[in-house]
């Protein structure tokens, strides 16, 4: 058993692989089981949405702003 795990030498990135390609397979399986056992329990029926009356629209104060200064001389040197 000695030489079955330390007679062949396996790189960290071979051991990534393997492992990237095992969890890339699995994730795919639970995705197309998701997708496709998901649909089989949807129900036909549909839910009927109750209108809900919209508030009546109030204007706002306008906003309130200071004095604006847009040119000023350069002091002299």
């Amino acid at each position: 058993m000695d030489d079955l795990l330390h007679g062949s030498e396996m790189k960290s990135q071979t051991i990534a692989a393997v492992l990237a390609a095992v969890i890339g397979l699995a994730v795919a399986v639970y995705a197309f089981a998701y997708v496709f056992v998901g649909d089989t329990y949807k129900s036909d029926r549909r839910v009927e949405r109750i209108e809900v009356p919209k508030a009546p629209v109030v204007q706002a104060m306008p906003i309130v702003r200071g004095p604006v200064v847009r040119d000023l001389p350069l002091p002299e040197k």
